[in-house]
């Protein structure tokens, strides 16, 4: 899927049952042909998973989702 990177937001805490969550929430923008304009949606990076170095606000991504639609890698879109 591609998207336009709007946001990032690093995401260090500890939840109630006491696990370490770590990783990335990315905010983008795509297209949706439900929605006039572009569909916004926040998705979040696992620890080990990254944005490509190059990669900054406004860049368009291709986000690539496993079989249980969790985000497995992000490549900068040509």
């Amino acid at each position: 899927m591609q998207a336009k990177l709007v946001g990032v937001q690093h995401i260090n805490f500890t939840n109630n049952n006491g696990e370490a969550i770590n990783g990335t929430n990315l905010f983008v923008a795509f297209k949706d042909e439900n929605v006039e304009g572009l569909r916004t949606d926040k998705f979040f990076l696992k620890e080990g998973i990254s944005l490509p170095k190059d990669a900054k606000l406004n860049d368009t991504i291709e986000l690539s989702f496993n079989h249980k639609s969790k985000i497995e890698m992000v490549y900068k879109a040509n």
